[in-house]
Formats: structure tokens, C-alpha cells, sequence
């Protein structure tokens, strides 16, 4: 079989937001190959078997990463029974389609999918990065880990004791997860106490060793301190929510050195009234105000934080990334940290070539029409999407994205 022709794609007289700090590089021509980022010429470059785009001054910045989402819930009130119905398979491989191209219409050409009911999402992952789906990339967790009776019980791989955390990371590798997902505390979306620890030190310790003598990292869903303690002394990669953390609780997360994933935004549309269950609409709006307080304390101290949404739950779509980024500001984060932790940060949580443009690294980017730092809403509506190297048609996308919603929520 004759040797395919390398695809070249070339970005013309923009200004590029380059490397971990975002600095500001104006460019005549960025040349991209594949699925990789050549290098900035300020000259002439060969145009010849490429598609060239001409920005016209507009900025250019990594993809938006979301890490944490579910990728095949569809934010109904009772979001969950989706994994539940027998029937439903379809209408999550088509909430599967119709996610990715909301993402990707937002600027987000990257997330880590944390938990589903089975390998659904793994699967879909997969083809995305054969090329037989557009995307965006995913980085899938297959089966939340969690205890007998604990958060999520119903859907994910319960584990009792060392011995059984090993076999549960090793079922998730087995099965294709590229992260594992452990639930060291409660939760507020199933029954139970939010606040409450859930693995003891031998259990999480004996699931982290494992995932990581994989290569995986692992995101430790835990809201206060005696489950972020355990998941930090563990050796876990993230912190997902910390909704009840205590200030010495945040500190210690900055101390390890490990990344909190806030998604502060997953309780903001939660009300009464709308079909979600009752007793998560109780333990939502209880806890509404302190979860916005403590991830302002977690800016405050310093904590790395990446940004994710926690999509597909209750009343709580993929594409609204940008929400979680303006929270992060009122909150009292730059304008500039917060794009930092939508790419530089959440990148360094699914690859190390993704989150920053540099030569030789992913060519997931974003154009608009002016400098985001300034003005955080010109990632309301991105002019240009590249995922994978590829020029996505924003025109398809829009009626693709139309041509599926009904299939979705039918």
C-alpha cells in the first residue's frame, strides 16, 4: 500500500499564546503537520499541498481541556438513570456523538472522561484516536471505584479490602481506562453523607500503587478533609471538587503538590421543581455557597488547579467550560491562570504534549477573534477549532449537532 501524503495545515498572520506561560508570539506562518505543531516561521513558507487559513491578527490558543466530565450522560434531571435503563445504549453512544461536537464547538478539544457504567466511553475514546471519530480526545476511567454502599455503588466496581482495590484498577486497565476513578468520600448526587470518608489508607493506597505501576494517574472524587487526607497520603494525581475542604485541608493538597479539579459550576442550575431527585437537590443547595467559597480559598492559597465541569450531570451540559473559568475569576483568579488552567494544567492530566503550543506538540488549538486573556468570553464563540490537526467545519458541526439533539434526549 503506497505511503499516505503527510496532511499539512498552515495558519496564517496570527498571534499565537505560546508555551506554560501564554506569551503573546505574533507569527507570519504556523505550520502544522499531521496532528503536530511545526515550528513559527516570520517569513515565507512553502504553501504548496496545504490548506492555509488567514487569520487576519486573531489569537490562537491551545484547545480547551474539560477534566472531568461524563461523556455519555446528557444532563437530564435524573441524569444517572441513564446507566441504569437496559434500553438506553444507544442514546448514549448518540449522546457520545452529540457531546463531542458540542465540546469541540466550545474550543474544547480535550477531556478526561471520570466514570460510567461500562466501557462505553473507553470505546468511543478509542475510535477517536484511531481517526474514525472526530473527537475531541478523550482519556476514559471505564468504572468508578468506590465501597459497598458508597457514592455511586449502583453504577461503578465496588472493592472491599487491599487485595480487591488491585483486582478493580486491574479489571478498569483491562477493560481500556487510561485514568482510574477512585470515590474517597460521599457524594452529593447519591445517597449518603458528602463529607464522609469512604477507603481506608491500605484500600487507596493498594489501588494507587496499582494504577500507577500501569502508568495512570488517579482522580480522587472526595469533598472534605478526612477523604482528601487519605486520598493525598494514597498518592492520588487529583482531588476532584473538595466542596467542604478546610483551609489546612487546601493547604495540604498545595503541599503534595497534587492538582485540584473544582467543578464548581456542576451545582449552579440545581433547583427545585425540575424532576431532580429530591435529596440531591437538598444536599446541592446546602452546600452551594461553602463549595463557592472554598474553591475561592483554594485560588487564594495557590492551589494548581485544572478546570473541569463535571458535564453530563443534573441540568449540567457539556461546552460550559467558560462558566467554569468566569467563576474561577470572580473568585479571584487572572484572567491568565484561568486559561492556563483549562490547557497547561488539565493538558498535563491526559498527555504530555498536549496544553501549550510549541513545536512538536499536539495540534489541538483554538482561534478568536481578540485576546482572551483580556476578555474571557471571546471563548464564547471560537472562529476556528483544530483538533487533531484537523480544520473542523463549524458549519457541520452546528447541523450535525442539531440533527442529533433530538436523537439524545428522545
Amino acid at each position: 500500500m503506497p505511503k499516505q501524503a503527510s496532511r499539512k495545515l498552515i495558519l496564517k498572520d496570527g498571534i499565537a499564546l505560546a508555551g506554560a506561560e501564554l506569551r503573546e508570539r505574533p507569527f507570519k506562518a504556523l505550520t502544522v503537520l499531521d496532528d503536530r505543531l511545526s515550528d513559527f516561521s516570520d517569513g515565507p513558507v512553502d504553501e504548496s499541498d496545504a490548506l492555509v487559513l488567514n487569520l487576519n491578527g486573531a489569537f490562537v490558543l491551545p484547545g480547551l481541556i474539560d477534566a472531568h466530565v461524563h461523556f455519555d450522560l446528557a444532563a437530564e434531571p435524573a441524569a444517572y438513570t441513564r446507566w441504569t435503563d437496559p434500553r438506553a445504549g444507544l442514546q448514549r453512544s448518540l449522546t457520545c456523538l452529540h457531546n463531542g461536537l458540542v465540546a469541540l464547538r466550545s474550543g474544547i478539544t480535550a477531556a478526561r472522561d471520570l466514570g460510567s457504567v461500562d466501557p462505553l466511553v473507553i470505546d468511543y475514546a478509542a475510535r477517536v484516536d484511531r481517526g474514525v471519530l472526530t473527537g475531541p480526545r478523550i482519556v476514559a476511567a471505564g468504572k468508578p471505584i468506590t465501597i459497598t454502599g458508597g457514592h455511586c455503588a449502583q453504577y461503578g466496581r465496588t472493592a472491599c479490602g487491599p487485595i480487591d482495590a488491585r483486582e478493580a484498577v486491574r479489571e478498569q486497565v483491562a477493560s481500556g481506562a487510561r485514568v482510574i476513578k477512585v470515590m474517597a468520600s460521599g457524594g452529593i448526587s447519591t445517597p449518603g453523607d458528602p463529607g464522609s470518608p469512604q477507603f481506608t489508607l491500605e484500600e487507596l493506597t493498594a489501588a494507587v500503587q496499582e494504577a500507577h505501576k500501569f502508568g495512570l494517574q488517579v482522580a480522587a472524587h472526595a469533598h472534605a478533609a478526612a477523604g482528601i487526607r487519605i486520598a493525598l497520603e494514597a498518592g492520588v494525581d487529583t482531588i476532584e471538587h473538595a466542596g467542604f475542604a478546610d483551609e489546612e485541608t487546601l493547604d495540604l493538597i498545595k503541599q503534595y503538590g497534587r492538582t485540584l479539579v473544582p467543578t464548581v459550576t456542576a451545582l449552579n442550575n440545581i433547583a427545585d421543581g425540575v424532576g431532580i431527585p429530591a435529596a440531591t437537590v437538598s444536599k446541592s443547595l446546602q452546600a452551594r455557597e461553602t463549595y463557592r467559597a472554598n474553591t475561592a480559598k483554594a485560588i487564594e492559597r495557590g492551589v494548581r488547579i485544572a478546570s473541569g465541569t463535571d458535564a453530563g450531570t443534573a441540568l449540567n451540559p457539556i461546552g460550559g467550560l467558560l462558566d467554569e473559568l468566569q467563576m474561577y475569576c470572580e473568585r479571584g483568579m487572572s484572567t491568565v491562570d484561568a486559561i492556563r488552567s483549562a490547557t497547561v494544567h488539565a493538558g498535563s492530566l491526559i498527555e504530555p504534549d498536549l496544553g501549550t503550543i510549541e513545536a512538536g506538540k499536539r495540534a489541538d488549538l483554538v482561534v478568536v477573534a481578540g485576546d482572551p486573556r483580556q476578555d474571557l468570553e471571546l471563548l464564547r464563540k471560537p472562529l476556528e477549532v483544530i483538533a487533531r490537526g484537523r480544520r473542523i467545519s463549524q458549519s457541520w458541526m452546528d447541523e450535525t449537532i442539531c440533527e442529533l439533539a433530538e436523537a439524545v434526549v428522545g
